[in-house]
């Protein structure tokens, strides 16, 4: 047979073995989406925790990848190892991204066998260093393996008890009785830190507590969130139907992995196929109080369940939408981690809230949903408190990038469209019309919502008064108005408040005062964009010429960068400020800066920053005077100021 190379595309290679690898097992995942393809009917997996190998052994008994039958321009043999190019066709097969097999390619050696019907023999073949080596000049030729499962045994040359209990399982019989077409792909070191965290499929010697386990069943095509059992979750019957009509539904493949329960040997433990819901309460529903009745909305054990399909664009999407209480699932995904407590290593936060889901594999979160104006009677379901009880997915065929956890633009564009928004909106008001516990989640979430708000502003209310107490404060003697008067000095962030301590004593000073010339008069107050138009203390016209931009800040530091353009600002006001070096440089925000000058005029009361300029070279002519406020006012006025000691 004459030799074979794969086809390597080099734009995708960097990003498929680096960032392809958010999550350690991200590897499994990908597949186990390959074996649905493969119209498998069994997965068996098997973690490879001795020191040694760290790596895992995957079969599945699906068509196998034959080296004869071309699909679509290529076999599926030669594009297991091609970087770029698959058989599948975009929306007619979970991984047409033809990426996330290659993840076994980091690794320190991989070894495929594989067989398809009606081929007398397997094939088989092994790459040391994979990464490194393969390219468009390695021979990927399989060779015809009479005995595969002394192949596989040869792999282990020093096996430890583990090791050993794997190998006696996949022995002669597995091969001639459960191999009889299919592929088997066995990967050493892995590249994982703390490998055995992800990868051991036991915890304390309960399975449940596995974090492989658990993936499976939160985050890839086995774990098919379309897969909703009626008759346990309380889902509707009729959309149960639906969900299974729609494309790549299969809740028949039977998956296994590896395990030791405690006090029991090694075995192939089933894993149910599906996305873990939790079931519905049991019969007697009368200690479950409703969102309404509870105290405490954390404490809720309440439950509802509510599904649907819908068309647009000539695709059909899924949506679940699961109400369990915070109290009831924390109850209940007792595997799953929460503050404080680590089991599994799948946070409990990580699945609760809103979902995308492409062809039954959830991908990401995505509580921006609640963020478009159509949606806006919900809102409160985007926030944290409101994600603790429940979980909604929407399931379509939905593009993702290349690493498959998250979604491209133009799945992004779907999801803002005003018409998809309708249609989630449908969902919710009947939701709400039809099932009393999701109505009062949102009221109750509301009124929460409102509670928090006002007891957040209520604590910083309060945090403020008793903060005064603590501030310097002054007097000023010489204005009738203000005599025996505490003012209080501002404090950071409170530039407003700069702005009219600025304003009330423009207004006062007296034109004799032999610093009345560097206040200006303001006319205008804003929050936003430029904080003042003054003039100057004398000037009566309120023409465009003579009027000048006025800025407040708390304090300015030749290390900060202004935030407003230099070149159309005459003077900035600060509260207080240290009086910087003559030379030094300020920078704005819009490519342009100065230099402080140290002028007899402002002496110790702020300087100017002269010889504007942009990064391109052009010249500003004006020049800005740099003032602290309580300087100023202190030289202009006859003040009196405290300090409170510390308290």
């Amino acid at each position: 047979m004459a030799q074979q190379y794969p086809d390597i595309s080099y734009t995708h290679i960097l990003s498929e073995l680096s960032v392809n690898r958010k999550d350690p097992c991200e590897v499994i995942r990908e597949l186990i989406s390959n074996s649905y393809d493969a119209s498998a009917s069994r997965i068996e997996i098997y973690p490879l925790l001795q020191p040694q190998y760290k790596g895992f052994i995957y079969f599945d008994n699906g068509t196998g990848l034959s080296e004869e039958e071309e699909i679509n321009g290529i076999t599926p043999y030669r594009a297991f190892f091609s970087i770029g190019r698959s058989t599948k066709i975009p929306g007619e097969f979970i991984g047409y991204k033809c990426q996330g097999s290659k993840l076994c390619f980091a690794s320190q050696k991989i070894t495929l066998i594989t067989r398809c019907k009606n081929e007398e023999n397997w094939r088989s073949i092994s790459i040391d260093d994979p990464k490194s080596k393969l390219n468009q000049n390695y021979d990927i030729q399989s060779q015809t393996d009479c005995s595969p499962w002394e192949t596989v045994k040869n792999l282990f040359t020093q096996p430890n008890k583990g090791t050993v209990n794997i190998l006696e399982n996949l022995n002669q019989e597995f091969f001639v009785n459960r191999f009889s077409q299919g592929a088997m792909i066995i990967v050493h070191k892995l590249e994982v830190k703390n490998f055995s965290d992800f990868y051991d499929s036991e915890e304390d010697g309960i399975a449940k507590w596995s974090y492989l386990k658990n993936y499976i069943h939160f985050n890839t095509k086995h774990g098919d969130m379309r897969i909703i059992r009626p008759a346990q979750t309380d889902f509707p019957e009729n959309q149960s139907l639906s969900f299974k009509q729609s494309l790549g539904y299969n809740e028949d493949c039977e998956l296994y992995l590896w395990t030791k329960k405690r006090r029991v040997e090694h075995k192939l433990d089933k894993v149910k196929a599906g996305y873990p819901y939790l079931p519905k309460p049991d019969e007697d529903k009368s200690h479950i109080k409703s969102p309404a009745q509870i105290a405490r909305l954390n404490d809720g054990r309440f439950f509802g369940r509510a599904a649907t399909t819908f068309r647009f664009q000539d695709t059909t999407y899924c949506l679940t939408l699961a109400i369990d209480g915070n109290r009831r699932a924390l109850d209940k995904y007792e595997e799953l981690d929460r503050k404080g407590r680590r089991k599994s290593g799948i946070r409990l936060t990580d699945q609760r809230g809103t979902f995308i889901s492409s062809d039954g594999v959830k991908i990401c979160g995505y509580n921006e949903l609640f963020e478009h104006s159509k949606l806006e009677d919900y809102a409160v379901l985007g926030l944290a408190s409101g994600q603790s009880h429940y979980i909604f997915m929407i399931n379509g065929t939905f593009d993702v990038v290349t690493n498959r956890n998250s979604l491209t633009d133009s799945s992004l564009s779907i999801l803002k469209d005003d018409s998809f928004i309708d249609k989630i909106k449908q969902f919710f008001d009947l939701a709400k019309n039809r099932i009393n516990v999701f109505s009062e989640l949102i009221d109750r979430l509301n009124k929460d919502d409102v509670d928090l708000k006002i007891e957040a502003y209520t604590k910083k209310l309060i945090a403020l008064k008793k903060g005064i107490q603590d501030r310097t404060r002054f007097i000023v003697h010489d204005i009738d108005q203000l005599k025996e008067k505490f003012l209080v000095e501002p404090g950071v962030g409170e530039e407003h408040w700069v702005g009219a301590l600025y304003t009330m004593f423009a207004h006062l000073v007296p034109p004799e005062s032999q610093y009345a010339d560097i206040w200006l008069r303001p006319l205008t107050f804003s929050g936003m964009g430029i904080d003042s138009v003054a003039v100057t203390m004398g000037e009566k016209s309120l023409a465009a010429n003579v009027q000048k931009a006025l800025e407040y800040k708390y304090t300015l530091s030749p290390s900060d960068e202004f935030n407003h353009p230099l070149k159309l600002t005459d003077q900035i006001v600060c509260w207080d400020m240290s009086i910087p070096q003559e030379g030094q440089q300020i920078s704005d925000s819009y490519e342009h800066f100065g230099k402080v000058s140290l002028t007899e005029e402002l002496k110790e009361i702020g300087y100017k920053i002269i010889k504007i300029e942009s990064r391109d070279g052009e010249w500003h002519d004006g020049e800005i005077k740099v003032i602290s406020l309580k300087k100023l006012i202190d030289k202009t006025f006859k003040c009196e100021w405290t300090t409170p000691p510390p308290r």
